[in-house]
């Protein structure tokens, strides 16, 4: 089955060493709209970063992601 979202638990690759590692969904208060906040690996650091739903459909339309939670091993 195929996910509609990010995962909190998962971490997602792309290509150039992009990493998305998700702790939490939330939802906007008024709109219900989802982000995930987590840390984004990027230019060889880790930062705190959110990505919404807008953010998951153009992800998709690029290609989508490779889900490296099991096989993760630069914490």
């Amino acid at each position: 089955m195929t996910a509609d979202f990010y995962e909190p638990g998962h971490t997602y690759a792309k290509s150039h060493g992009w990493k998305f590692r998700v702790d939490m969904i939330t939802t906007h208060p008024a709109d219900g709209e989802r982000t995930a906040l987590g840390w984004r690996f990027f230019r060889d650091e880790w930062e705190p970063y959110e990505y919404g739903e807008g953010d998951w459909s153009i992800h998709q339309a690029t290609g989508g992601f490779t889900e490296i939670t099991k096989t993760e091993a630069d914490r």
